[in-house]
C-alpha cells in the first residue's frame, strides 16, 4: 500500500492558495492537487479545518513545485509558509 501524508488546512490558509492563484507555482498549481485530494465529505471552500491525505506521488508533485520557487512559499503568511516547509520536509 503507498505511503500517504496527512495535511490539516484551515479556511484562511486554502483562501491563500485560491488568493495567490496562478501568479506562482505554489498557489493554484498546488491548491488543483490539495482539491484533489479532498475528503468525500469536505468541500474546498467549507469554513474550518480539513485534513488531506495525499498519496506519495502528489505529496513529491507539491514539494517539486515549491523547491521550483526557492521553497519561499511567496505571498504566505510565516505561520503558512512554515506549516508548507514542514509539509515538504517531511517527504521520505
Amino acid at each position: 500500500m503507498p505511503h500517504v501524508y496527512m495535511l490539516t488546512l484551515s479556511g484562511p490558509e486554502r483562501q491563500a492558495f485560491d488568493w495567490l492563484g496562478d501568479r506562482y507555482g505554489t498557489g493554484e498549481p498546488i491548491a488543483v492537487t490539495l482539491r484533489g485530494c479532498l475528503p468525500d465529505d469536505a468541500k474546498w471552500t467549507q469554513p474550518g479545518d480539513i485534513t488531506f491525505l495525499i498519496p506519495e506521488h502528489e505529496a513529491w508533485l507539491i514539494a517539486e513545485r515549491a523547491w521550483e520557487e526557492g521553497d519561499t512559499w511567496p505571498c504566505f503568511a510565516p505561520g503558512l509558509a512554515t506549516k508548507m516547509t514542514d509539509f515538504t520536509s517531511s517527504l521520505v
